[in-house]
């Protein structure tokens, strides 16, 4: 396999990712507007708070963190794999952006911890 196809294969497997989560929070989406749809069809009173708590996805204090440990284990492993295969250039290069999109999301859960003051 030519070395020029690393790069190629590592952006698609981003646009992968990011297709494939889309596709999953537009079907959980639906799967709310059918709930609700539902509800109103057997004619279950609705309250406002209880539409407005199923209508949004609130990420717990930790999502920030957790995604950042995961962006950097990728950016890790691809660092490993170009270690192992001898194609450390490759490899760091596509390792390079999964480690500081890891760091920004952890210096994000960072920023949002309550001061100890």
């Amino acid at each position: 396999m030519d070395s020029n196809f690393i790069p190629v294969i590592g952006v698609l497997s981003i646009a992968v990712m990011l297709i494939t989560f889309s596709i999953l929070n537009s079907r959980n989406q639906s799967e709310v507007q059918r709930t609700l749809r539902a509800a109103l069809e057997n004619g279950v009173q609705l309250n406002p708070a209880l539409v407005a708590q199923m209508n949004t996805s609130r990420p717990s204090p930790n999502t920030d963190l957790r995604r950042g440990l995961v962006i950097i284990s990728i950016g890790l492993a691809a660092a490993v794999a170009g270690l192992i295969t001898g194609s450390i250039t490759e490899f760091a290069t596509v390792a390079v952006f999964p480690l500081f999109m890891g760091l920004a999301f952890l210096l994000m859960w960072k920023l949002d911890q309550p001061s100890a003051t």
